[in-house]
């Protein structure tokens, strides 16, 4: 009999440990567990507002660019940037989390600065024929920019209440 309550004993505590593992994560590093559907209300405010940032960042003017929301499967593409509408499409199946949401819709608007003139396609096709994909410097500048801007832009969010964590 003794047997038996040491044994219950044991998985009260793993219990008990792994709930407070959880409580920690999500209070941690809540834009790792979290999609964005679960942490905000209106996904266009928040393009707007990462819009407005990185226009003030660069010192730039996006006009007229459209963000579209695809919950459809797909290849495994993330995001796109659409040059000939001058658009961008979040395929919301492979964006796991609110973390990797943020980082391709910084990436795709970075895009939608660097890569909408007729030069900078053209430039664009140059690095993707000679390099790839993978070794692109204009897709590795857009996914530098994203990282190195994400923690300002996900503080922003929150100080604004457009992204809001229910731990």
């Amino acid at each position: 009999m003794s047997e038996f309550w040491d044994l219950l004993v044991v998985g009260y505590f793993i219990v008990m440990g792994g709930s407070i593992i959880m409580i920690l994560l999500k209070l941690l590093i809540p834009h790792l567990i979290f999609t964005i559907d679960e942490v905000c209300d209106d996904k266009m405010m928040i393009c707007n507002c990462v819009i407005n940032y990185m226009e003030n960042e660069m010192g730039v003017t996006i006009q007229n660019l459209t963000i579209t929301f695809d919950y459809s499967s797909n290849d495994g593409c993330r995001g796109y940037y659409q040059q000939n509408t001058h658009s961008i499409k979040l395929y919301h199946e492979n964006l796991d989390n609110v973390h990797s949401w943020i980082i391709t819709l910084i990436e795709e608007i970075h895009h939608s600065i660097f890569v909408s003139t007729k030069s900078g396609i053209r430039m664009y096709e140059i690095y993707d024929r000679k390099v790839g994909y993978d070794n692109n410097p204009l897709e590795y500048a857009a996914k530098l920019y994203a990282v190195n801007n994400f923690r300002s832009i996900h503080r922003i969010l929150k100080k604004k209440g457009l992204i809001r964590y229910k731990v």
